[in-house]
């Protein structure tokens, strides 16, 4: 039997990856026409801090789980609920008929070296299901922030030229972003042409590389960043969920984000009073 090893996860080479069903829906459900909302490991986990949020507020369906070498594996607990048993790992799939959202949850850091064919097999995976539009949540760190950058909004929408024919918030957005003062968010357009280096992302994970595909290959998408740095970003996943809200409008405007049972040892074990 021969191994190969990817950052210390071995990997059978009998077998192409190509053999392997890399999404596996459990639930009988109609993807057509939904939106997808991703998560990009990046900075301060804000991506996926909003992401609990979303699901927490919207309580969607789990359908289905995750599987590449690109992800490492990870698994534990329910994270939204302290009397089920159902184990949680490192990728799975949630569901809305109500609001018609497909939900990733990435739990794990994405390899780098793999990371192109997790792109590539998502895409193909997208267009096989008719999946009409995608959203990837991002952190990017914030001291990349120019001169212009500081002064102005810490939220920013990426998007193709495809997805913002198809949402009419996004040119509202656009719109306000060019002729009001005051703004809470920037709208950027590129077309499939884009130069990478003229778009930051640092810090976003695949964030680029999973937009860039999706555009290039007629994917609606768009990603929705917050310039935030590691620490608390609990805050910066608000601000992504309630901008989402914005986008997408499954919950109302002034709603209050609830968080799940599993962010409360978030920061560890509060201080004994014997310290003190």
């Amino acid at each position: 039997m021969t191994f190969c090893s990817l950052k210390g996860l071995q990997i059978d080479t009998r077998y192409s990856l190509q053999d392997i069903d890399m999404i596996h829906i459990q639930e009988n459900v109609n993807l057509k026409g939904c939106t997808l909302i991703f998560p990009s490991v990046s900075v301060g986990n804000a991506a996926q801090l909003a992401v609990d949020l979303l699901i927490t507020k919207i309580k969607p369906q789990k359908v289905g789980l995750i599987w590449h070498p690109a992800i490492m594996p990870l698994v534990g607990g329910d994270p939204y609920s302290l009397n089920e048993t159902a184990l949680t790992t490192s990728a799975e799939v949630f569901y809305s008929g109500q609001w018609k959202l497909v939900i990733f949850q990435i739990r794990s850091p994405i390899m780098q070296e793999a990371s192109q064919d997790f792109v590539d097999r998502i895409t193909e995976w997208i267009k096989e299901n008719y999946i009409d539009k995608i959203v990837i949540l991002s952190g990017i760190f914030d001291y990349t922030r120019n001169d212009s950058e500081i002064a102005g909004p810490s939220v920013k929408f990426v998007a193709s030229r495809t997805f913002r024919e198809k949402c009419d918030v996004l040119q509202r957005l656009g719109d306000q972003t060019a002729t009001s003062g005051y703004q809470t968010c920037s709208v950027v357009i590129c077309d499939g042409s884009q130069d990478p280096k003229k778009i930051s992302m640092y810090g976003g994970g695949i964030s680029w590389k999973f937009f860039n595909a999706c555009n290039v290959g007629g994917i609606p998408a768009v990603v929705l960043m917050k310039y935030c740095s590691e620490g608390d970003n609990i805050p910066d996943a608000i601000l992504l969920c309630t901008h989402l809200n914005t986008l997408l409008n499954f919950a109302p405007s002034d709603c209050n984000w609830e968080s799940p049972p599993s962010w409360t040892g978030m920061f560890g074990n509060p201080p004994q009073h014997g310290l003190y």
